[in-house]
């Protein structure tokens, strides 16, 4: 009696691993806490630690965030949480981008770069790079 208890359990486990491998989404994500957001007339600049430690840079052209390209969206943070952004990918190809940011821009986590930065041509981007 015990023998086929075991048994029974140990096939269990076995298909239930079967089946885990089988169930695995194409969709995955990147989540990484922003540091600061500048505003620029031709879209947002991005401060993220993505290791922790390193501050890297992201920029997100204004017309992702678009209805007809949809590639970017800006949504309120929530009370008590950081500022962050999280980067949507399906079979390993960047879908679009969210940015959790403080609604109101006078908040110290918004700033602006003035339009002689030379950051313009960084801009024209098709896809979402991580630097």
């Amino acid at each position: 009696m015990k023998r086929i208890i075991v048994l029974l359990v140990l096939a269990l486990v076995m298909t239930t691993a079967l089946f885990a491998d089988t169930l695995q989404s194409e969709y995955s994500y990147v989540y990484v806490p922003l540091n600061k957001v500048y505003n620029h007339q031709k879209g947002y600049v991005a401060l993220y630690s993505k290791d922790g430690m390193k501050i890297s840079t992201a920029y997100l052209p204004m017309d992702w965030f678009s209805i007809n390209v949809q590639k970017a969206r800006l949504v309120n943070v929530p009370k008590g949480l950081a500022p962050y952004m999280i980067v949507y990918y399906k079979n390993d190809q960047f879908q679009y981008v969210t940015m959790a940011v403080p609604q109101d821009k006078t908040d110290d986590f918004w700033g602006v770069l003035k339009n002689t930065s030379n950051v313009s041509d960084k801009f024209n981007a098709d896809t979402f790079t991580w630097n």
